[in-house]
């Protein structure tokens, strides 16, 4: 799978811009501000419809623009998909038109991703239902109606507290939580799964040895061999904390309160690990995602990786760029081309708000 072309006009700092990135290996060079990660971020846009830097569209809108156009092309095998995506700026917030390709897969990497073994469990949780839908796409429609079902209980319940048929107005609500958070459990173990096989292995080859990274699902109702099983534990939490919940005016129970740990060894990665060892997990997380996508699905997506070779050793960083080098199409950036040692693939340098082909870098790094 592979961004034939994008066009971009009034995206980030982007008046207009032309990129036709190679099928293989391609580096963004270029100092810092000058639009490296705002065009990985309109190809992940153009590939899922979504930003991979901010959950609000309207931030992709330029200075002076009253909205943001990507279009493109994105092969795969012998078909090829043209996509035209307009955001629309409206009352402080945008919203997108046009239709995404529903075969289009991405896989990115970018400095914020530390937080994945450093930040809260929700970032965790986000990483684990992203694999997910990429595996199953209904995943995410489920996630969707689990947040929904919660937010309005817990809305409910900012209103019981005291009252004597709260039990009576709360069970339908707890029969959604409980229906609907089973299944996404035993998703996230089935994804937790695949993935943990696959992050072993990428690791060990990223690190070349060393301690075994590990993962574990940490829930917070421990679920049953079964969803129905697992739905009737998640009722039985509910039930028992149905007092706190009322006090607290908080839905406490349910896959929205679980986590993930990582373990480098017999470490937690979240507190052991040295920054370099922290930024190659997290590589290695999202690699592992992508293996389990070509697995699954026998399609490489698109990687879209962020400065991705800083705070590695040489070592390392080769070993990366080895790793990366049969995939199906890699975009990734630095601002300093040669120190990211011996390259394959094609060199594009930004400035000014333009990209072009680089030969003369792509000379001195061979």
């Amino acid at each position: 799978m592979h961004v034939r072309w994008i066009e971009v006009t009034g995206f980030r700092n982007y008046a207009s811009l032309t990129f036709t990135p190679e099928p293989g290996l391609n580096l963004l060079v270029g100092p810092n501000g000058q639009g490296k990660t705002s065009l990985l971020e309109a190809c992940h846009v153009l590939l899922t419809g979504r930003s991979f830097r901010t959950p609000r569209l309207v931030e992709c809108v330029g200075w002076d623009h009253p909205g943001a156009a990507v279009r493109g092309e994105i092969g795969e095998s012998a078909q090829t998909r043209a996509v035209r995506l307009e955001i629309v700026t409206r009352d402080g917030g945008a919203e997108l038109r046009g239709a995404t390709c529903p075969w289009a897969r991405a896989v990115t990497f970018a400095a914020p991703d530390l937080a994945l073994l450093t930040g809260p469990p929700q970032v965790r949780r986000a990483y684990l239902d992203g694999a997910a839908a990429k595996l199953v796409p209904a995943h995410e429609e489920t996630c969707r109606r689990y947040r929904l079902v919660v937010q309005q209980r817990t809305r409910l319940l900012g209103q019981l507290e005291g009252r004597a048929d709260a039990d009576r107005l709360l069970a339908p609500w707890d029969e959604q939580v409980a229906a609907l958070g089973s299944e996404v459990v035993h998703r996230r173990l089935e994804t937790l799964a695949v993935l943990a096989a696959e992050l072993q292995a990428v690791h060990r080859t990223l690190a070349g040895g060393g301690a075994a990274v590990t993962v574990a699902y940490e829930p917070a109702v421990p679920p049953a061999g079964d969803r129905a099983g697992t739905r009737e534990r998640i009722l039985d939490a509910l039930g028992a904390g149905r007092a706190q919940e009322l006090r607290r005016g908080l839905t406490l129970v349910g896959p929205h309160r679980d986590d993930v740990a990582v373990r480098l060894g017999r470490a937690d990665a979240r507190v052991a690990a040295s920054r370099g060892e922290q930024r190659l997990l997290t590589l290695a997380l999202r690699l592992a995602e992508a293996q389990a996508v070509r697995r699954r699905l026998g399609t490489d997506p698109v990687f879209l990786l962020d400065d991705v070779l800083s705070e590695l050793d040489r070592g390392v960083r080769e070993r990366v760029l080895g790793w990366l080098d049969p995939a199906a199409q890699v975009i990734y950036s630095a601002t300093d081309p040669v120190a990211e040692g011996p390259l394959r693939g094609a060199v594009w340098a930004l400035h000014g708000g333009a990209v072009e082909a680089s030969a003369a870098l792509a000379r001195g790094m061979a």
